[in-house]
């Protein structure tokens, strides 16, 4: 391992401060997702005398207990602590009744309210695997995944992971492992990898990076370096880069690896040139409003690929820190010994890096055929997923690892390998120090919690509406388009409406669900079959 010597001194400082700081940061497992308010993502609606059910998603037991918490700004309105064991605080989907009273047992007062679930674990001794490689975990020939780590989502936890080879499909999972609501997969409206004849369509869906805007970008390596941004069901997509992007000195250039940091139009996606012999290196593009790279930016070089480098040969996946440190691993052949796989450089400032903070694993051939490279959100540790060469003719027949470097020095840490045999394609993290990882031979995705105690608290999206009562709404104001149906519902702020349609008034069936700040807010359905009647009604 070696360090760059104008960060040595940096470095064992920022090494120290965290060992010490890390034994209280960085052990977390447990903690609540998909929180939702009588079945909704958006919000609920209590009146006098009713109730609203909050339910959530625990990725584990919380071993030491289960807080729910209203909030009416910043005031706490009502509190529920659950006791470990109990319902409400086993890994998977939990509810909690509010029955709309306050601590003193009276009826809260009209306003919008928050909620808040904090979970609590005892932890674990050592890093261990919390997921069961049940059917829940099954994830054939799998190559990418990553976790929304945004927490203003109400998608936060969520994991998405690429599967190519028969299936070239997304898969869709919940933090304990379930299927999303929609669906457990989707390939998006793309073809992907099949039937498209290219080298590289065995690989596609290939790398994944979960936006803070909610995007999820996928690389299609079957285009030998396309990426497109989809919403978080996996449904409707744009093309963010294309081969008008590709950098001008590479013509045919393997982009792989991807990372989108930052947000708005201060957020850039970074691929690596794989390419052998050409490649360019480590490569970043500014991404427009849309969230798509601008027509003919063939973006910057962010890491230099050259003999005067400590970048030498085939970058494979890159991955950044809070700080802008830029971590690599090069995919090296069994039995290379002359380059580097695992690597860090400085924060790009406008010229391109060639100079290495740190360097780990010269000449170390259990770390043949590196495939993916994730840090954590505390910065404090670097995972890597090796492949090994096991099944694939070669003389040593090395098996994977899934290796754990600290983040400041390049220092290695512990291998997580359970069997000596598995082959570990790709890493990613959650905001709470929990590690995902991809075990193609096994053809599981896995979870590995720190080691430790800890307590996580996530804030639901949905609100809840309190009033005194529900107006009945009104839809005015009825137009007919080529593009549908439309109205203007009056109702009130923070509600939910289902929009129904009947053809006869008296068998309904909701057609769209509408929730807005506004009372007031326009209604657009599609046209109908025949002449039929529309109503609003407030979901419960």
């Amino acid at each position: 391992m070696q360090v760059n010597r104008r960060n040595q001194v940096f470095a064992v400082w920022i090494f120290s401060f965290l060992l010490f700081f890390c034994q209280f940061s960085a052990r977390a497992n447990v903690y609540a997702t998909d929180i939702r308010v009588n079945g909704s993502q958006i919000g609920g609606v209590l009146i006098p005398g009713g109730q609203v059910t909050i339910s959530y998603i625990l990725n584990d037991n919380a071993t030491a207990g289960v807080w729910l918490q209203i909030n009416s700004g910043t005031n706490i309105v009502w509190t529920n602590g659950l006791v470990a064991g109990d319902p409400g605080t086993l890994v998977g989907l939990n509810s909690v009744v509010w029955d709309g009273t306050n601590n003193s047992g009276t009826n809260v007062l009209p306003g919008a309210y928050t909620v808040s679930i904090t979970a609590a674990s005892d932890g674990y001794d050592s890093w261990t695997n919390i997921s069961d490689d049940g059917t829940n975990f099954t994830a054939y020939t799998a190559r990418g995944i990553d976790v929304n780590r945004n927490t203003n989502s109400p998608y936060y936890g969520r994991i998405f992971i690429g599967c190519d080879d028969s299936l070239y499909t997304i898969l869709k999972a919940n933090a304990d492992g379930s299927p999303g609501d929609e669906g457990g997969s989707s390939a998006g409206g793309l073809t992907w990898g099949a039937g498209t004849g290219l080298m590289n369509q065995d690989f596609s869906p290939w790398k994944i990076s979960v936006a803070r805007n909610d995007k999820v970008y996928i690389n299609d390596f079957s285009g030998d370096g396309f990426v497109y941004a989809f919403d978080e069901t996996i449904s409707n997509y744009q093309q963010a880069l294309r081969t008008d992007n590709y950098p001008t000195n590479d013509p045919n250039p393997y982009l792989s690896g991807l990372y989108v940091e930052g947000s708005g139009t201060n957020a850039f996606i970074w691929m690596t040139d794989e390419q052998p012999f050409t490649g360019v290196g480590i490569l970043r593009w500014q991404l427009t409003a849309d969230g798509t790279v601008a027509t003919n930016d063939p973006g910057v070089v962010a890491v230099l690929m050259t003999n005067g480098s400590a970048l030498t040969t085939r970058p494979f996946d890159v991955a950044l820190d809070t700080n802008g440190f830029i971590y690599t691993i090069q995919f090296l052949m069994d039995g290379d010994t002359s380059n580097v796989p695992v690597m860090c450089f400085a924060p790009y400032e406008g010229s391109p890096e060639t100079n290495a903070v740190w360097e780990e694993g010269a000449g170390n051939t259990n770390l043949a055929q590196a495939y993916g490279i994730a840090v954590n959100h505390a910065a404090t540790f670097v995972a890597v997923a090796i492949r090994g060469t096991n099944g694939m003719n070669t003389q040593t027949g090395l098996g994977g690892m899934l290796n754990l470097y600290y983040a400041t020095n390049g220092q290695f840490f512990t291998n997580l390998d359970q069997t000596g045999g598995d082959q570990y394609a790709d890493v990613a993290w959650d905001n709470i120090g929990n590690l995902y990882a991809l075990d193609v031979a096994a053809e599981v995705w896995r979870v590995y919690s720190p080691p430790g105690s800890n307590q996580a608290t996530t804030v639901a999206v949905p609100i809840i509406q309190a009033y005194d009562s529900l107006a009945p709404p009104l839809l005015v104001n009825p137009n007919l388009s080529s593009c549908g149906v439309g109205f203007m519902l009056q109702g009130q702020s923070d509600v939910t409406y289902w929009i129904e349609q009947s053809p006869d008034l008296m068998n309904w069936t909701p057609v769209a669900t509408n929730f807005s700040a506004s009372a007031n807010r326009p209604i657009m359905i599609a046209p109908p079959d025949n002449q039929d009647f529309y109503r609003a009604v407030a979901v419960p």
